[in-house]
């Protein structure tokens, strides 16, 4: 009897399996159908509580290859309205795949001029541009020289842009929203409008000058961003009361084993290059001491040097929970930090949902 039951449901399972065969061509596009639908639905912003301060991570890496970290992107996010610090490579992508709006997004400020902070402004801005309609260029902040930047991509994007409106009409792709519009800014407030205030502060990344840090205050919640940057007590009075500073992290031992490797292998040009980012980067455990300083609630590491396989990642923070008592993350691309009190924070992943 048992025979019997085991040969019809093989003979069931064998029946299905040739009508989904036959059918996989229906399947698949009704698969898609339904995929599509919930991808052009989604509205991440709904999501996040209007009465939170989010801090998503676009980019988590650096100019060290990673498969798994686009280059340095941070967004913060209050009250509807996102506000973006750097747009490296590969990050825009990373900020739609997490279903954040591009109309929402009121500008991007950059922390310094090194390539792996704006090398994705080309191909994200394309995307808000015909993404979103946008009627006005992307406001792109920085340090001076940031104009030469805007201007020289939106020269390079300018043919791209006229077959563009060629195409989809100027209805659709509105010509007076092509680009980038430039602005150079110094330390002190840079931003404030409807309660949330971004304030620019001065750090040291030698001889990249002048390199900047930001932090942004809304509603009696706060987040601090260092940047590429040397450890200075500035640091510490930047961040002074922030419920989360986010810093990025070079672990100097892995780093110093890299050096060791490429001088081993006779690469003398990338063995000068591991020993010369050792002394314009912070170390988690210099962070630590900052986080500490300044009394912030929690501290979350990107722009991650080097990028190691998860099981390893525990090895990149060092000693630094011996610095500092509070929480202490190594941010992945799409996780996002919500901020609901003192002391409360929530961490989500978009990309795994």
């Amino acid at each position: 009897m048992r025979k019997n039951w085991l040969w019809a449901l093989l003979g069931v399972a064998a029946l299905v399996g040739a009508v989904g065969y036959v059918k996989r061509d229906t399947i698949a596009m009704n698969l898609l159908n339904r995929g599509a639908d919930a991808a052009m639905a989604r509205n991440v912003l709904a999501d996040l509580p209007k009465d939170q301060l989010h801090v998503a991570f676009c980019g988590t890496g650096s100019p060290l290859p990673s498969r798994d970290r686009a280059a340095a992107c941070t967004a913060v996010i209050a009250d509807g309205r996102i506000f973006i610090f750097d747009m490296g490579e590969g990050s825009g992508e990373t900020l739609s795949l997490m279903g954040m709006p591009l109309d929402k997004i009121q500008g991007v400020w950059l922390t310094h001029l090194h390539s792996d902070h704006f090398e994705g402004l080309g191909p994200f801005t394309l995307q808000r541009w015909a993404g979103s309609s946008a009627a006005t260029p992307l406001a792109v902040s920085g340090p001076e020289g940031v104009l030469e930047i805007t201007e020289g991509y939106n020269a390079v994007y300018r043919i791209d842009s006229t077959y563009r409106i060629a195409h989809h009409g100027a209805d659709v792709v509105k010509p007076e929203g092509f680009g980038m519009a430039g602005k150079a800014i110094a330390p002190g407030p840079v931003y404030d409008n409807g309660g949330v205030r971004i304030t620019a502060f001065a750090v040291d990344h030698d001889p990249i000058k002048p390199a900047f840090g930001y932090r942004v205050d809304w509603k009696g919640r706060s987040v601090t961003i260092s940047g590429d940057t040397a450890f200075t007590p500035a640091l510490a009075a930047a961040a002074k009361g922030s419920d989360l500073y986010v810093s990025e992290l070079l672990s100097p031992r892995m780093v110093k084993i890299l050096e060791n490797s490429a001088r081993k292998a006779g690469n003398a040009n990338r063995a000068k290059i591991f020993s010369d980012i050792q002394n314009y980067h912070i170390s988690p455990e210099q962070a630590a001491d900052v986080a500490k300083t300044a009394g912030v609630g929690m501290l979350a590491f990107t722009h991650i040097v080097p990028s190691v396989p998860k099981p390893l990642e525990f090895a990149l923070t060092g000693t630094a929970s011996e610095h500092f008592a509070g929480p202490i993350k190594v941010m992945h691309d799409g996780d996002v930090i919500s901020i609901s009190g003192k002391d409360k924070f929530k961490t989500q992943n978009l990309l795994s949902r």
